[in-house]
C-alpha cells in the first residue's frame, strides 16, 4: 500500500510511534501522542564503500528508491528497495498484544526486525550493482535526546514538558520552558548478537552470503517513574510501575521472553489475516486498533486503584461514554473486564438536573480526572449508551453481579427517560442534546428526535430484561410502558412514508443553541431528512440477540433509503441535509446494524480507508479521523468501532444468561471467521466458523467447538 502516516501504541502505556514518511520523522514520546516530539528516526544500510539509504523519516540520509507499507495488527512493515544497491531492507516495528495479558499487551516496548536481501532487478530494470556486504543501522537524534553507549545497549534520557499541544509537524519552542516535566528512560537493546553501538543508535555488519547475518532484533522500551495522571486528585502512575521496577527490567522482559511475545503477536496478526475480511476492512481494524491503543491510559493510584480511560483523540476528553459506546466492541473482543470496570468509573459520575439522574458526557480532561470537561451534558443519549453496554456486557459475560452492583444507578437512569418526556408520547423533549456536534440543529440538540426515541425505547428494553432478573417487577412494568408509547408514537408520527423524520419537531422556536447559548427561531431545517442514525440504539441488543418488538421493515427501508440519499466520497453524512459531515464510525455502526437486520449494503470500506489515506498524506498527519475536514477528530479512538466487522460477517450473538452462541448459516462468500469473543486466550484456541462452498451452497461448520463449553449453538 502507499506510505502514510501510521501509529503503533501499547495499551494504556500511552509508549508510541507515529510514522510520517512525508514529514521524514517520527513523532515519539514515552507519553505518547500531544505529549511527543518529532525525531530523526534513521533506519537504513550502508554499504561498504559508504553508500548510505534509509527508510523516509529521516532527513540526514538518502532515501530507498521505492519503500512500500504493510499494516499488521501488532503494528506495521516496511519493505524498502534499492537499484542502486540491489538490496532490500524489511522492517517490521512489532507492539505485542495480546487479550487478556496485561505483561504482553501492557509492557511499553516494540520490537524491531530487520531484515537484508538481494534485489537483482526492478520491473525490467537491473539493479546498478549487487551489494552482499556492509551495514544495517537504527540511528536516533533529537535535540532534547540524550544518548549514552550502556555495555550492551543504547541509554536514552529526555524530559517531556507537562503541556499538551495540537501541532501538525513541529512541537512549539515555548512548551520546553515548562517549569513542570516528566523525566523519561529508554533503552535499545540488540536482540541479536554481534551489535556495535554508535554514538546515537545501534548497527550490524550483515552479509548475504551469511544466512545467520541478514536478520536483525532489537527492543526499544520505555519507563516513567512518577505520576502521569491526577485522578480524583490524587496521583496515578501508569499500571506497568506495578509490573517492572525500571527500564532496565522492562528490557530484560522483553529479551528474555522475545519468543513468545513475538509468538502472541503473530497469532493475533493471523487471527485476523486469515479471516474472511476484504483487505481494506482487515485495514481499517488495523490502523485503527493502533490509534486506539495510543489513547489508552491504564494508572494505579498510591493506594493501590486501578483507572483504566481512554482520551477521545485531539479533544483529551478522558473516556466520553458515546465514544466508548462504540469503542467498547473491542472490549467485548479482547478485554471485557475493561469494560466492567470502565462501568464502574461511569457510575461515579452521576450527575443531577431539574429532570433526574443523568450520567457526565466524560470523567475529565487532559491530564486530570474527577469531573465533566465538556461544557454542556447530553443526558438522555449518555443514559441509554450506559444501559445498553451494561445490558450487553451481562449477557455475553453471564455474570449476574453485573446489573446487582449497578441497579440502583440503572433504576435511575431509566426514571430520566419518564420524566424527559413532558408531552406523554415517549419521545424525550429534555436533556436531548446529543453527541454529533458539528451537525445540523435538527439533529444536534432538537427535541423529540426519533435517533434518541429509539435509543431510549432500546434502552428501556434493556432495563425492563435487567428488572426481570433481579425480581423488580415494577421497574420492568415501568419500562415496558415507555417502550409501547415510544413505538405507538414512532409509527403513528415520525414514519414519513420512505424514512423516518430526523425529529417530530418542525420549528426551532424555543430551542437553543448548546454551544452558543442563543436562542433559534424559524422552520428547523433537516427535521424531514434522511438519517444514519435511526436504528443506532439496536446494535448493542442485536449482539445479543434481544432485539426489541418493532416494526423492522420500516427500519429497513429507513437504513436503504438513508444511505443512498447520504452518501458522499468517503461515507454517508449524518443527514441528507447535512452535505459535508462524514463521521466513519458512525457509518460503521451503521453498517453493522444492517448487516445484523439481514441488509446488504455495499461495502464502503474502501471509502472509508481511503480517507484515512487522504489524510495522512499529502501534508497531513491525522491517524485515524473519524472526520472529513469540518471537524479534527483526529488520533481518534473510535476507529476500533471496526472490530465489528467480525461479529457482523458471522452474524455472532452471545446470550450466557440463556447459555446460546447464535450464529449465521449462511455468508456472503467463503471464509472463516474467528469468535474471539469466545477464545480460550489462556491455551490459544481461537474458536472460529468456516464458511464452505459445497455442493453448489454454503455450508457453516464450527472449529474448535469444545471451547465453547456447555453453550448451545443455534444456526438462523
Amino acid at each position: 500500500m502507499e506510505l502514510m502516516a501510521t501509529a503503533v501504541g501499547r495499551l494504556g502505556s500511552r509508549f508510541s510511534l507515529v510514522f510520517d514518511p512525508d514529514a521524514k520523522q517520527v513523532l515519539h514520546s514515552a507519553l505518547g501522542r500531544w505529549l511527543d516530539f518529532p525525531t530523526d528516526l534513521a533506519i537504513g544500510v550502508r554499504s561498504e564503500d559508504e553508500v548510505v539509504r534509509a527508510l523516509p523519516f529521516t532527513r540526514r540520509f538518502p532515501h530507498f528508491e521505492i519503500v512500500e507499507q504493510r499494516l499488521t495488527f501488532c503494528g506495521v512493515k516496511y519493505i524498502a528497495r534499492s537499484w542502486d544497491l540491489g538490496l532490500t531492507l524489511k522492517t517490521e516495528i512489532v507492539a505485542p498484544f495480546y487479550p487478556r495479558d496485561e505483561w504482553t499487551s501492557v509492557a511499553p516496548l516494540f520490537f524491531m526486525r530487520l531484515e537484508v536481501q538481494p534485489q537483482e532487478r526492478i520491473f525490467w530494470r537491473p539493479a546498478e550493482r549487487s551489494v552482499r556486504r556492509g551495514q544495517v543501522f537504527v540511528r536516533l537524534q533529537r535535540s532534547n535526546l540524550h544518548l549514552t553507549q550502556a555495555h550492551d545497549r543504547l541509554k536514552i534520557n529526555y524530559s517531556v514538558p507537562k503541556v499538551l499541544w495540537k501541532g501538525e509537524r513541529e512541537r512549539p519552542e515555548d512548551l520546553g520552558e515548562s517549569e513542570e516535566l516528566w523525566w523519561c528512560d529508554e533503552r535499545v537493546v540488540p536482540i541479536s548478537p554481534n551489535a556495535e553501538l554508535l554514538d546515537d543508535g545501534i548497527a550490524f555488519q550483515f552479509d548475504l552470503d551469511d544466512p545467520s547475518r541478514c536478520r536483525f532484533d532489537l527492543v526499544w522500551c520505555a519507563f516513567v517513574d512518577e505520576p502521569v495522571l491526577k485522578v480524583f486528585g490524587q496521583p496515578a502512575s501508569f499500571k506497568y510501575r506495578w509490573l517492572f521496577t525500571d527500564v532496565e527490567a522492562v528490557a530484560d522482559f522483553a529479551c528474555r521472553h522475545f519468543d513468545e511475545l513475538l509468538a502472541k503477536a503473530n497469532q493475533m496478526d493471523e487471527l485476523l489475516s486469515n479471516s474472511g475480511l476484504t483487505k481494506t476492512q482487515a485495514d481499517l481494524i488495523r490502523f485503527s486498533f493502533q490509534n486506539f491503543l495510543l489513547n489508552t491510559w491504564w494508572v494505579v493510584r498510591d493506594d493501590g486503584a486501578e483507572w483504566f480511560s481512554v482520551w477521545e483523540g485531539s479533544c483529551h476528553f478522558h473516556s466520553t461514554v458515546d465514544v466508548e459506546y462504540n469503542d467498547a466492541l473491542v472490549y467485548l473482543a479482547f478485554f471485557p473486564e475493561l469494560l466492567e470496570l470502565l462501568l464502574d468509573e461511569w457510575a461515579l459520575f452521576e450527575m443531577q438536573d431539574e429532570v433526574g439522574s443523568y450520567l457526565a458526557h466524560d470523567m475529565g480532561g487532559e491530564l486530570e480526572v474527577g469531573q465533566q470537561a465538556y461544557h454542556h451534558p447530553m443526558p438522555v443519549e449518555e443514559n441509554a449508551n450506559f444501559l445498553l453496554m451494561l445490558h450487553c456486557l451481562w449477557r455475553w459475560t453471564g455474570k449476574h453481579e453485573l446489573i446487582e452492583r449497578h441497579s440502583g444507578l440503572a433504576k435511575r437512569l431509566t426514571a430520566y427517560f419518564e420524566r424527559s418526556d413532558t408531552t406523554g408520547n415517549g419521545f424525550p423533549n429534555l436533556g436531548t442534546a446529543n453527541t454529533i456536534d458539528d451537525a445540523s440543529p435538527a439533529v444536534q440538540y432538537s427535541q423529540e428526535q426519533t435517533y434518541l426515541a429509539v435509543k431510549t425505547l432500546c434502552a428501556c428494553h434493556a432495563a425492563a430484561q435487567i428488572a426481570d432478573a433481579l425480581g423488580e417487577t415494577d421497574w420492568a412494568n415501568q419500562c415496558r410502558k415507555l417502550v409501547e408509547r415510544i413505538r405507538k408514537t414512532l409509527d403513528e408520527q415520525a414514519w414519513l412514508g420512505d424514512h423516518y423524520a430526523v425529529c417530530l419537531e418542525r420549528s426551532a422556536d424555543g430551542l437553543v443553541d448548546a454551544w452558543t447559548g442563543k436562542p433559534l427561531s424559524g422552520e428547523l431545517v433537516g427535521w424531514d431528512a434522511y438519517s444514519i442514525y435511526t436504528a443506532n440504539g439496536l446494535l448493542y441488543l442485536l449482539l445479543s440477540g434481544n432485539e426489541p418488538d418493532l416494526n423492522y421493515q420500516r427500519i429497513c427501508t429507513d437504513i436503504v433509503n438513508a444511505y443512498w440519499q447520504s452518501l458522499t466520497e468517503y461515507g454517508c453524512t449524518h443527514t441528507s441535509a447535512d452535505k459535508s459531515n462524514v463521521w466513519v464510525s458512525q457509518n460503521l455502526w451503521r453498517d453493522f446494524v444492517a448487516a445484523y437486520l439481514g441488509i446488504q449494503l455495499p461495502d464502503n470500506s474502501p471509502r472509508y480507508f481511503a480517507l484515512q489515506a487522504f489524510m495522512n498524506t499529502s501534508g497531513l498527519t491525522k491517524g485515524f479521523i473519524d472526520t472529513y475536514l469540518t471537524n479534527n477528530l483526529c488520533f481518534y479512538p473510535r476507529g476500533i468501532t471496526s472490530i465489528g466487522y467480525l461479529f457482523a460477517l458471522c452474524g455472532l450473538q452471545i446470550d450466557k444468561v440463556r447459555n446460546i452462541v447464535r450464529l449465521r448459516e449462511k455468508a456472503l462468500y467463503p471464509c472463516r471467521v474467528p469468535l474471539l469473543p469466545l477464545a480460550d486466550w489462556e491455551r490459544g484456541i481461537v474458536p472460529a466458523v468456516v464458511y464452505r462452498f459445497v455442493d453448489g451452497q454454503m455450508r457453516a461448520e464450527l472449529e474448535h467447538p469444545e471451547v465453547l463449553g456447555d453453550l448451545q449453538v443455534v444456526w438462523y
